[in-house]
């Protein structure tokens, strides 16, 4: 019997592997299901939108500006960009999403932020300049001239405006010297006196000995204690016109016991008016009401502070704890660094059976009595709120400003400009999706449906994805994070542009549809992660260095990379294998898939 030769054998049939596509759409599901359930759950269980910058749905800008007392020159600009770096920390802090935070000329920072529910007064507060001052207190007194005015006002003749008087008049205990916890910023409350101190601006103490006259200049630099006899207070009332820029010209010991200079006076001095820290100082405390049956009635405390031995620089770090004793008061635990333990040792041993002022800026937050030497750590009591104890925190943090800053303006930012604009960007992201999808039907015919299905995939999952971390990261979308999102649908396209181009290669060499796609798909992905990471590195790089607007474009052009990406592997990949599993790719006047011979079929297809 002959042998079989090479020619005789029986040929096998070769079988190429085929990809099982169910598992990438059960997987593309389940990652929409994902994102679409956690976007409603953020949301409340209602559609989740998206949340909107300040230029698409308004807030609050605001204007602050260096004050330097005593100087004419404006800052340098590394200290305006510190300074700008230490309000973005403090907005951030407060919950704010996106905030924009830039200096403007050589002596404004501008603070933008977004919705209709900011709070204003927090906003302020970012811009103090949260000076922590630790002083032995010299001396303290009662200032009631508040009080005595609202009393004056409801019944001028009651003789009930003694009584808050003389509880008012001892000496602050622990107890009490820790009540006065709420911060009022100067531009609060200073009003008029913040507008005056411009007019004043050359203002010299000399002028001021003038304004008051020499008799009450002289009789006021004379006290040791607050005068006791009518002619003399006659002689200091002067001092009750002077303004708080020309209150902060005066010495401490004229400040403290002239009785006609008032807290209201005091708190409304300018910004640093007690940031030198080795001079004695005057400051207030915030006010606290003198009767339990009418809140409105307050009194606060004057007190004449030593120089300062530690401040808000030896703090390392501080966060909010509850008082021991009542639990539902907040305090601010406050840890010294290595010198700065050293230094609260010091002033404590000094101070000890002494009240010790924890001066903020121009106020004092509290003023317990030292009862033990400490040095790491010590404690800011009194009745704060879990807001307040937290903005503390965070102050004292991030740090003090390098300079002070007055709020110059805070003006509600309407968003009409920007909802036309919004429009006018959706418009331009429909028209460019149309466009794509048109040129991928001409020149991709039915696989340009291949295009429109991808596209409107990742439309799918671009959408929750930004409503849900709007609502758990606080990512805003803005006009610029538009601009990136439409930006993105040409570099997506350019993803299915790479993989049908290496296709029609493929089959340009005369493969079938069948084994052309996994040939390419292996050609085309190494391309499309290539310009993906390019694409993703030069949206880091952006959002790393840029600001603003900047940052949210380079944001939303990463995010949709990577959605690109994902796309693109559970979706486009996947589809185009299932597709070539029959006849229509090979169909080249329906795919676009060109080809210049005839596709290969039987044996030869098995061939290639």
């Amino acid at each position: 019997m002959a042998a079989e030769t090479g020619a005789d054998r029986p040929r096998k049939k070769i079988q190429r592997k085929r990809l099982p596509v169910a598992p990438y759409f059960v997987a593309l599901l389940v990652v929409l299901a994902v994102l679409w359930v956690s976007a409603l759950g953020g949301a409340g269980w209602k559609f989740p939108t998206p949340k909107l910058g300040l230029d698409l749905q308004g807030g609050l800008s605001m204007t602050l500006t260096a004050y330097q007392q005593g100087s004419d020159e404006p800052p340098t600009a590394e200290t305006m960009e510190q300074a700008r770096q230490i309000i973005e920390g403090r907005v951030n802090s407060t919950g704010v999403s996106e905030p924009e935070v830039y200096v403007e000329g050589t002596e404004n920072i501008v603070v933008n932020v977004a919705g209709d529910d900011i709070d204003e007064t927090a906003l302020r507060d970012v811009g103090a300049p949260a000076e922590l001052r630790f002083r032995i207190v010299t001396n303290s007194v009662a200032d009631t001239s508040a009080l005595e005015e609202s009393l004056a006002e409801e019944t001028p003749t009651d003789e009930a405006t003694e009584t808050p008087t003389a509880e008012s008049g001892e000496t602050p205990t622990e107890e009490s010297s820790e009540t006065p916890t709420e911060e009022t910023t100067s531009e609060d409350t200073s009003g008029s006196g913040q507008a005056e101190s411009t007019d004043d601006a050359d203002v010299t103490l000399d002028d001021v000995w003038a304004k008051v006259g020499p008799d009450a200049a002289a009789a006021a630099q004379a006290l040791t204690a607050a005068p006791a006899d009518e002619a003399t207070m006659a002689l200091l009332e002067p001092f009750g016109e002077l303004t708080p820029e020309e209150v902060s010209l005066l010495p401490a010991n004229v400040q403290f016991f002239v009785p006609q200079i008032t807290c209201e006076q005091l708190d409304n001095r300018p910004p640093g008016a007690v940031q030198q820290a080795d001079i004695e100082v005057v400051a207030c405390s915030a006010p606290e009401p003198a009767t339990t049956d009418d809140p409105s009635l307050t009194f606060s405390y004057k007190y004449l502070l030593q120089p300062a031995t530690v401040l808000g620089s030896d703090v390392t770090s501080a966060d909010v704890g509850t008082d021991q004793a009542n639990l539902n008061q907040f305090v601010v635990n406050v840890q010294f660094s290595s010198e700065g333990a050293d230094k609260w040792s010091a002033l404590t041993t000094e101070g000890l059976g002494s009240q010790v002022a924890i001066v903020l800026d121009n106020e004092v937050v509290s003023a317990p009595t030292i009862q033990e030497v400490s040095s790491n750590s010590t404690q800011i009591s009194g009745e704060f709120t879990a807001t307040e104890a937290n903005q503390l925190a965070d102050q004292l943090n991030f740090g003090s400003l390098p300079t002070t800053f007055v709020v110059e303006t805070v003006n509600e930012v309407t968003a009409t400009l920007g909802v036309d604009q919004l429009e006018a960007g959706l418009i331009a992201m429909i028209a460019g999706l149309i466009l794509v999808f048109l040129y991928c039907m001409v020149y991709y015919r039915l696989m340009g449906f291949v295009v429109l299905g991808s596209l409107i995939v990742a439309t799918v999952g671009l959408y929750p994805t930004v409503a849900l971390l709007g609502s758990q990261m606080g990512l805003t979308l803005t006009l610029a994070g538009i601009a990136g999102f439409v930006v993105s649908i040409g570099i997506t396209a350019d993803s299915f542009v790479v993989y049908f181009e290496r296709i029609k290669e493929e089959m340009a060499g005369g493969r079938s549809a069948r084994s052309a796609v996994p040939r390419a798909w292996v050609r085309a992905r190494r391309t499309i992660l290539s310009a993906a990471a390019v694409s993703m590195l030069s949206a880091v790089v952006l959002y790393i260095l840029a600001i603003g607007p900047v940052r949210a474009f380079a944001f939303a052009l990463g995010l949709s990379t990577v959605v690109d990406v994902l796309v693109v592997y559970l979706f486009t990949h996947p589809i185009a294998e299932w597709l070539s599993r029959g006849n229509l790719l090979n169909k080249t006047n329906l795919s676009g898939l060109h080809t210049k011979t005839t596709p290969a079929t039987g044996d030869a297809a098995a061939k290639g």
